[in-house]
């Protein structure tokens, strides 16, 4: 969709929708957890690897 979102600051830079310094271009976003009662405890389903950082460490296991 690349569709640039200025309401978002993104600060994701191996995702492929992460563009410049913190824009996101996956025109919709969407975030869980559903029960998250803390910031550690949510995630971002719409983010995708970028072709970069494939076979790095990312400091997370998966």
């Amino acid at each position: 969709m690349n569709k640039e979102i200025n309401e978002i600051t993104c600060f994701a830079k191996n995702c492929v929708y992460h563009k410049g310094t913190t824009s996101c271009t996956a025109g919709t976003i969407e975030v869980g957890n559903s029960s998250a009662c803390r910031c550690g405890e949510t995630q971002c389903s719409t983010f995708k690897l970028n072709d970069n950082a494939v076979g790095k460490s990312c400091g997370c296991a998966d």
